[in-house]
């Protein structure tokens, strides 16, 4: 009898009691550790060398350090005009070439603060979690009582023997305060919602973050894998260029400004770039998931007969019947307090349960007063 009833039990991969959905976590839970792994490769100057390499010709190595640091500070710039160009015969490097008047030049000062903005944006994928979880408290936990999989399969059986009385309890307690979730279900709707906000603000101050050129930056750079790299414009070489100039303008011996045009080697942005077509590739798929599942939220929060066929997925099929006269009674709030038991309990126990709530709340909408409803309730 007992190994009958063990075979029963199937596991579940995630066994702490939770709310949320994959989507959810793919937020909080991986982008920000992403994020936060870029961040700390960003600020890894010695594997590359140094930040940043000025050719400054002659000079103390004290005048050139502080070139380098000067140009790290203010920043670094590329010829427009020149990108493009032949590398080798037309101009050594993209976009490195002496400038004319009229030509626009592109000042590339982000890579100093890259690391501060992706730190930044980990917080910010971490906070609609954060929030959720100073609204909701432990209630769910608390709800859910012993009948998560993860206790329902912990060293001793206790939970599974005394699963009658947990059900009893729990029925109790979602018929007398199911009208009390709605705020419950309601923040937790709003947090989902702020995924999407999170993930789009981040997509577009990237994008003007970068100069504009982040969101088209993965499907330029996939065009143009195939070519040859000696005549292909380098998407990345314009956004993250390896070479640039600047202009360190300093007095000479008799007072005079003297003005020098430098060649810098920006080392740091051979992991910026690799770093950004990662993130590029991310975040756009994680938009459209994000996006997805809000459209899926919108749908389920306007067709109730879809909500009773996301509940129908968490129990056994014989238990359908339970399922549908169950709906007939639950309200928005009610229904995803449930759907989340159903996430968190093992199959078997959550359609036993289900079972037993039908009929509770068959029983409680009879027309015996209430209070006699409640001794009889008690006796049983």
């Amino acid at each position: 009898m007992v190994f009958r009833a063990l075979s029963k039990i199937k596991i579940k991969v995630d066994l702490k009691p939770t709310v949320d959905s994959i989507v959810f976590r793919l937020h909080y839970r991986y982008t920000n550790r992403i994020l936060l792994a870029a961040t700390l490769l960003s600020t890894l100057y010695d594997v590359v060398g140094k930040k940043i390499d000025c050719i400054t010709g002659v000079g103390s190595p004290s005048f050139k350090d502080v070139v380098d640091s000067y140009c790290f500070i203010m920043g670094t710039f590329t010829v427009d005009r020149l990108h493009g160009k032949q590398v080798g015969v037309q101009v050594p490097h993209p976009g490195v070439g002496p400038p004319e008047a009229d030509d626009e030049l592109t000042f590339h000062t982000y890579y100093q603060w890259v690391p501060f903005v992706l730190f930044a944006q980990s917080l910010l994928f971490y906070a609609p979690h954060w929030l959720w979880k100073q609204w909701e408290g432990g209630l769910f936990k608390s709800v859910i009582q012993d009948l998560s999989v993860r206790d329902y399969l912990g060293r001793e059986m206790k939970p599974y023997f005394s699963r009658d009385e947990r059900y009893k309890a729990l029925s109790a307690y979602l018929l007398n305060h199911m009208d009390q979730h709605k705020r419950w279900a309601l923040r937790f709707f709003f947090c989902e919602a702020l995924n999407l906000v999170v993930v789009l603000s981040t997509l577009f101050f990237t994008d003007w973050f970068l100069g504009g050129e982040f969101l088209t930056y993965g499907t330029s750079v996939i065009q143009v894998a195939g070519l040859d790299p000696e005549n292909r414009t380098d998407p990345m070489a314009f956004v993250f260029p390896r070479v640039a100039k600047c202009t360190f303008r300093s007095f000479g011996s008799s007072g005079t400004i003297q003005i020098r045009d430098v060649m810098c080697l920006i080392a740091t942005n051979i992991i910026n770039e690799k770093i950004y077509l990662f993130l590029w590739v991310w975040l756009v798929s994680l938009t459209a998931l994000t996006g997805l599942w809000v459209v899926y939220r919108i749908l389920v929060i306007l067709l109730p007969f879809l909500r009773k066929a996301v509940l129908k997925m968490y129990v056994k099929k014989s238990f359908y019947g339970d399922v549908s006269a169950i709906m007939k009674e639950t309200s928005l709030s009610e229904w995803f307090l449930l759907v989340s038991l159903g996430k968190n309990m093992e199959v078997t126990v959550f359609s036993e349960f289900l079972r037993y709530f039908a009929n509770e709340q068959t029983y409680s909408t009879d027309t015996i007063p209430m209070d006699e409803y409640e001794k009889e309730r008690i006796s049983r």
